[in-house]
């Protein structure tokens, strides 16, 4: 669900060249979310000129933290991929208890995507 939502939101901003990256950040936010605790989880997308932000917010206090790589885990590897694939990513309380966690995806890499595939060669100068 919140995958769809996001790739609706993508495609109405134009922001389609985006949607594999921005819909796996938000699957691995999600499932962070769910598995820490019980409780409501919320989802927004802040869009501004230069970046989307995705927020997830959960009830617990407890921090995201990366786990120690082994050959023999089957999972686990969620905040590498969101390190991957974001331009940046954290955490914060929220106030009524609880934290968000966010990623920052830049726009700019979706912008030169769409020059390029609407005509431009990718040599400097050669935009229309």
């Amino acid at each position: 669900m919140g995958r769809d939502l996001a790739e609706v939101h993508l495609n109405k901003w134009g922001l389609a060249a985006m949607a594999d990256d921005v819909t796996l950040i938000v699957s691995e936010l999600l499932t962070n979310a769910i598995a820490a605790g019980h409780g409501m989880v919320t989802m927004r997308l802040l869009l501004t000129p230069d970046a989307l932000t995705i927020e997830v917010t959960d009830v617990s206090p407890d921090r995201p933290r990366r786990k120690r790589d082994s050959e023999n885990d089957i999972g686990g590897r969620g905040l590498q991929i969101i390190e991957f694939l974001a331009e940046t990513w954290g955490d914060r309380p929220f106030p009524n208890g609880g934290k968000v966690v966010w990623a920052r995806c830049a726009t700019r890499r979706s912008e030169e995507i769409r020059r390029e595939i609407s005509g431009s060669n990718g040599l400097p100068g050669s935009e229309r």
